[in-house]
């Protein structure tokens, strides 16, 4: 049983580091963490990775996604006197995205169904 959450914590950490490798070497800014979710989408897609294989280690990381986040939120805490004066148009802008990310998502949840059917 641990040697299957070590090889399946393996091959998303090796994916990861594939996907920082790939970015060190591409002529633009683009972000490792990106390239390993399009590379690892592509071994789902393409059953070289089958989900049962990350099935463990997929499901303890989305149960404590939340302990990922307090790294940014203690820095943000740390720099409260550079946040603090624009805190309130922080706080717009990111009701504003969250709406805006919300209407695509639903829309697009719209569209895939319409195609569907």
């Amino acid at each position: 049983m641990h040697m299957k959450i070590l090889l399946q914590i393996a091959i998303v950490f090796g994916i990861c580091i594939i996907g920082d490798m790939i970015s060190a070497v591409l002529p633009f800014a683009f972000p490792g963490s990106i390239l390993a979710m399009l590379i690892l989408l592509l071994l789902l897609i393409s059953r070289l990775v089958k989900p049962a294989q990350l099935e463990e280690t997929g499901s303890f990381l989305s149960k404590n996604m939340a302990f990922f986040f307090i790294p940014a939120n203690v820095s943000v805490m740390e720099h409260f006197d550079i946040i603090g004066p624009v805190a309130l148009q922080i706080i717009f802008i990111s009701i504003v995205s969250m709406l805006c990310t919300f209407a695509a998502a639903a829309y697009s949840a719209e569209l895939a169904i319409f195609i569907q059917k």
